[in-house]
C-alpha cells in the first residue's frame, strides 16, 4: 500500500477513533445529571477542564511533534488516554459517592488525549498528499471523524441500556485502546525526514529555530492571528452549544433514546459534509468556504430552536451538522494551502487548539455561568447564537486569496 494511502486509512481511523469521544462526555452529562450531588453547574466546569486541557497542550505538543518526527506515537498516545478514560468515566456509575472526583480525573485524563489528534493528523496528511491535495484528503479523513462523533453516542447509549452504564463504558474503552495500538502499527511507515530535510543538530539543540525561519514564520503569524480569532469567537458558539445539546434534546423529548438516536442521525450529514467541503477549499479557497459554512450553521441552528417537532428537529439538526462540522478540511485545510509544511503542526495546533478548543471552553463557560443563574437552557442556546453572529462580521478581515498568495513569494 502506497504512503498517501496508509496515511489516510490510518489517520482516518485515528480520527474516528478520536472523536467519537468528543462527543462521550456530553452523552454522558444526562446520565451524570441524576447521580445524587452531581450537579449540572458541575459537569459544565468538566467539560470546560477538558477543553481547556486540550486546547492549552494542543500548541506545545504540536511544537514536540515539529520537532521529534514520531507521529504516529503521538496519536497513539492520545488515543490510548482516551480509551483509558472512557473506563473511568464508567467507574463513576459504580462508586456513585465519590462521583464528582472520579469524573474530574476522567475528564483531565480525556482532556490531555484529545490534545494530540488534529494537528498532527493533519500534518501527516499535508506531508503525504501536498499542499493541493490536502484539504480533499482531509474531508475523506474528516468524515471518518464525522462518523465517530455519530455513531459512538448510540452506540453508548444502547450499550448502557443493554450492558449497564458501567460496562457499557468499558466497550467504549477498551474498543478505543484496541483502535490506539492498530494506528500506532499502521502509521510507523511515517517519517518527517522522508518529506522535508530533518536539521538533526538544530533539533538537538532543544528545538531552536533558525533565525532564517523563525522570520520566515513570522510572515504567516497575521494570517494566523486573524484566522484563529475568527475561530476563536466561532467555537463560543459551536462548543458552548454542542456540548448541551444532548441534554437539551432529552428535555425537550424526555427520552435517551430519542436524545442519542437524533445526534446519530444528525451527525451522519458531516460524513458526506466533510468531503464536500474539502472539494470547496480546494476549489475556491477556505475564505469562502469559512463563510458559507459559517453563516448556514447559524441560521439552521436557530431553526433548530424553534420547534419542538421530533421529525423537524431531526432533519433541521443534521442539515446544521453538515455545515457546522466541518472544520477538520475547512481550517486545516486553508492552513494547509497557506503554511509551508515545516511549520503545519504548530500553525494547526494554534488554530486548532487554541481557536477551536480553547475558544470552545469559553463557550461551555458561558452556557455553565448562564444556567448556574438559573437561565434555561434554551434561552442560553439562543444566546450562544450572538457569538456566531459576531464571528460573521469578522470574515471579511480574512486576507483575499491573492494577499495569501504573495506570502508564499
Amino acid at each position: 500500500m502506497e504512503d498517501t494511502r496508509k496515511s489516510l486509512v490510518f489517520t482516518s481511523l485515528g480520527h474516528f477513533a478520536n472523536d467519537g469521544n468528543f462527543l462521550l462526555f456530553p452523552t454522558l452529562i444526562a446520565y451524570y445529571k441524576i447521580i445524587p450531588n452531581v450537579s449540572i453547574a458541575f459537569l459544565g466546569v468538566m467539560a470546560i477542564v477538558y477543553n481547556l486541557l486540550s486546547g492549552l497542550l494542543g500548541p506545545s505538543i504540536g511544537k514536540l511533534a515539529d520537532r521529534i518526527d514520531h507521529d504516529g506515537a503521538l496519536i497513539f498516545l492520545g488515543i490510548l488516554l482516551e480509551g483509558f478514560s472512557a473506563i473511568i468515566f464508567g467507574v463513576a456509575f459504580v462508586f456513585q459517592l465519590y462521583a464528582d472526583y472520579i469524573i474530574l480525573v476522567a475528564s483531565v485524563i480525556l482532556g490531555i488525549g484529545q490534545a494530540f489528534y488534529h494537528p498532527i493528523g493533519a500534518s501527516i496528511l499535508a506531508f503525504t498528499y501536498g499542499k493541493k491535495n490536502s484539504s480533499s484528503a482531509m474531508g475523506i479523513n474528516g468524515s471518518f471523524g464525522s462518523l465517530g462523533r455519530a455513531l459512538i453516542p448510540s452506540l453508548l447509549v444502547y450499550s448502557m441500556l443493554f450492558l449497564g452504564k458501567f460496562h457499557g463504558l468499558i466497550v467504549i474503552g477498551i474498543y478505543t485502546i484496541i483502535a490506539s495500538f492498530v494506528i500506532l502499527t499502521g502509521l510507523s511507515f511515517f517519517k518527517r525526514s522522508k518529506y522535508i530535510k530533518i536539521d538533526s543538530v538544530k533539533h538537538s539543540r532543544n528545538g531552536e529555530e533558525s533565525k532564517a525561519d523563525a522570520a520566515e514564520y513570522r510572515k504567516y503569524r497575521k494570517f494566523l492571528y486573524i484566522l484563529t480569532a475568527i475561530v476563536f469567537i466561532r467555537s463560543f458558539f459551536l462548543l458552548g452549544t454542542v456540548t448541551f445539546t444532548p441534554d437539551y434534546f432529552d428535555n425537550v423529548f424526555h427520552s435517551k433514546i430519542i436524545m442519542g438516536d437524533i445526534v446519530t442521525i444528525s451527525f451522519l450529514g458531516a460524513v458526506f459534509g466533510q468531503p464536500y467541503f474539502g472539494t470547496v477549499v480546494r476549489k475556491y479557497g477556505g475564505k469562502f468556504t469559512i463563510a458559507v459554512t459559517t453563516i448556514a450553521s447559524t441560521v439552521f441552528f436557530g431553526l433548530m430552536l424553534i420547534t419542538d417537532n421530533v421529525y423537524l428537529v431531526t432533519v433541521i439538526y443534521l442539515i446544521y451538522a453538515i455545515f457546522a462540522f466541518t472544520s477538520f478540511p475547512v481550517l486545516l485545510g486553508y492552513v494547509a494551502q497557506t503554511i509551508p509544511n515545516k511549520f503545519s503542526t504548530r500553525s494547526n495546533a494554534l488554530v486548532w487548539s487554541f481557536g477551536n478548543i480553547v475558544g470552545g471552553a469559553i463557550g461551555i463557560a458561558i452556557v455553565t455561568l448562564l444556567l448556574y443563574v438559573h437561565v434555561s437552557l434554551l434561552t442560553a442556546l439562543i444566546i450562544m447564537l450572538i457569538f456566531s453572529v459576531i464571528s460573521i462580521i469578522m470574515l471579511p478581515l480574512l486576507p483575499s486569496k491573492k494577499k495569501i498568495e504573495e506570502l508564499s513569494i
